[in-house]
């Protein structure tokens, strides 16, 4: 199962990005979220069942109240705790070279990807992802 969660603040992108999904089919199973907190607090209850963890995290960074370094610093204390790897992803329209830098430092964020996201952007996310179930 290809499940992803995006997470943004802005509606819009949500929608953007599920047409794409749905053009492309890809993500067939794609949620959404405005709040990380909410992704976090699903994430760090101890029940959860390794289907409702997604393989992928699309986080903007720039968000009111919990950013996106928000997210991931409290992911960066969760993760070992999962039952399974998340690959999580920048989706960004940041073009600052400190945040892509900075965004490096988390070994599991996988990639920076700046908005708008182009189909290319999610064929390799897609295609890598499929590579790292298939091994």
């Amino acid at each position: 199962m290809h499940r992803l969660v995006m997470i943004d603040d802005n509606q819009i992108e949500h929608l953007i990005m599920q047409k794409m999904f749905d053009r492309y089919e890809l993500f067939h199973n794609a949620d959404h979220a405005s709040d990380g907190r909410v992704v976090i607090d699903l994430l760090s209850k101890k029940m959860i069942s390794d289907a409702d963890i997604p393989d992928i995290i699309f986080l903007d960074l720039h968000m009111p109240d919990f950013s996106g370094w928000d997210f991931l610093e409290h992911f960066k204390n969760l993760q070992l705790s999962l039952k399974k790897t998340i690959s999580i992803y920048i989706i960004s329209s940041s073009v600052d070279p400190k945040d892509k830098a900075r965004a490096k430092q988390y070994p599991f964020v996988h990639d920076f990807i700046v908005k708008p996201v182009k189909k290319e952007s999610l064929d390799v996310v897609y295609t890598n992802y499929l590579n790292r179930i298939a091994s």
